[in-house]
């Protein structure tokens, strides 16, 4: 006996098996069973014997189906097979075959429809347990109408025993399929937990990895920035300027590249932080946009930009106001990187229920060919690459859309749009 449980469970009931799977075959187990209980009762309780074969015949073919779908893999196939078969033309078979509703069919119906929507998916499924109901209902209305049973069916006694009969084997099948069901769910929920476990120990390494990384990355950047920098003023102290054009343009294009690369680190570092730096709350967004506007200002000016502000007041949105306040420094960075000698103009309005902020530039643009690319990681057109991708992935984070209108020669217009704070969150006061 021992040995057939562990057979039966090694070949349908393995954990290995998709909980679909699983779940067809003690349904189909099911079926079998209680098509091989209602053979025999059927033989006992002195009905027609061709009933009895054809409740046999139908029980050799859920196991045939039940073996076939093991092998192969077809289960959808099965699936239909058995609703198609079983349950659309053997079920009517057997209800006018078995005294329409004064037999056990009618609880056969239920065990049917149980069995259709737990195998098939979305429209399918409630397509054919449509069609199964109205079927059914339709046999339990044509047989009130004109179908009149044998004798045998309507006596009180055995629609007494057919009764309890279909009632406690329909009722224990399903019962045996919910119960196998329930643990099958709770094992692979468990094994969904464990895996989940996994896969935050696992980013928590990577963020920890990146951060580590990151920082380690600044010091020696740092170091060599500083030392191309005191070399050449020490040269120029010493009133030796770089006389060779070519040691400058190295000297020049040393220092542009460590610069490049530190705030290549400073992005990475910000997008490993980005999945633990998560807290929200309410935000004063017009004082985080004149702060930075007030902070680079003088960045600005070192290339003769000027910056215009027109920033409205009370806007409150929320969210994390570090990432926020990174996404206007990288657009106001971004925008002094192309534009020389020109304005900047950085805008903020309420918009409905929206926050629209805009920094537009006067400098180089973006040409048509790029433009859908601007917000791609790894992409840049000088940069480092991970300014916009990192401004797109807070701003949406925080369920704003961000977008770029640009012309080559004609400048660049950032936008993105945040949701107004107004308590909906349930978050700090401002």
């Amino acid at each position: 006996m021992n040995l057939l449980l562990s057979l039966i469970h090694g070949s349908f009931l393995d954990k290995r098996f998709d909980l679909r799977i699983r779940l067809f075959n003690i349904l189909a187990m099911a079926g079998v069973m209680v098509s091989f209980i209602s053979a025999i009762v059927s033989a006992v309780m002195g009905e027609k014997l061709q009933n009895a074969v054809v409740y046999l015949v139908f029980g050799l073919l859920a196991a045939a189906l039940l073996w076939y779908a093991s092998k192969s893999g077809r289960y959808q196939l099965c699936y239909m097979i058995t609703i198609v078969t079983i349950f659309l033309m053997g079920f009517p078979f057997f209800f006018f075959n078995n005294g329409g509703y004064y037999g056990t069919i009618p609880y056969f119906f239920i065990f049917a429809l149980v069995f259709t929507a737990f195998m098939l998916e979305g429209k399918t499924a409630f397509l054919m347990v449509g069609v199964e109901m109205l079927l059914y209902i339709g046999l339990c209305l044509y047989a009130y109408f004109f179908f009149i049973p044998e004798d045998f069916y309507i006596s009180s006694r055995n629609v007494m025993i057919t009764a309890v009969f279909g009632f406690v084997v329909v009722g224990l099948a399903l019962s045996i399929v919910m119960l196998l069901q329930f643990r099958l769910y709770n094992e692979q929920q468990k094994k969904l937990d464990e895996q989940n476990q996994i896969l935050q120990r696992t980013s928590r390494a990577k963020t920890e990895f990146l951060s580590n990384t990151s920082h380690e990355m600044r010091t020696p950047l740092t170091v060599i920035s500083v030392n191309v920098q005191t070399v050449t003023e020490i040269l120029e102290d010493m009133g030796e300027a770089v006389k060779d054009a070519e040691a400058a343009e190295l000297l020049q294009n040393a220092q542009q590249e460590i610069m490049r690369l530190a705030r290549m680190v400073g992005g990475m570092l910000t997008l490993a932080s980005m999945s633990e730096n998560t807290d929200k709350q309410a935000v004063d967004f017009t004082s985080l946009l004149r702060s930075s506007a007030e902070m680079f200002s003088l960045h600005l000016q070192k290339k003769g930009n000027a910056l215009a502000t027109e920033i409205a007041g009370e806007l409150n949105v929320f969210g994390n106001a570090d990432l926020l306040a990174q996404v206007v420094a990288n657009l106001l960075q971004n925008a002094a990187a192309y534009t020389e000698k020109g304005e900047i103009t950085l805008r903020a309005e309420k918009a409905g229920h929206e926050i629209l902020v805009t920094v537009k530039d006067t400098g180089v643009g973006i040409s048509a060919e790029l433009l859908p690319h601007v917000f791609e990681r790894g992409f840049s057109t000088g940069g480092t690459g991970f300014g916009l991708y990192l401004c797109k992935t807070v701003v949406e984070s925080h369920g704003g859309r961000i977008w770029i209108e640009s012309r080559q020669g004609n400048g660049a217009a950032v936008m993105f749009a945040l949701p107004t704070y107004e308590g909906q969150f349930g978050g700090d006061t401002i």
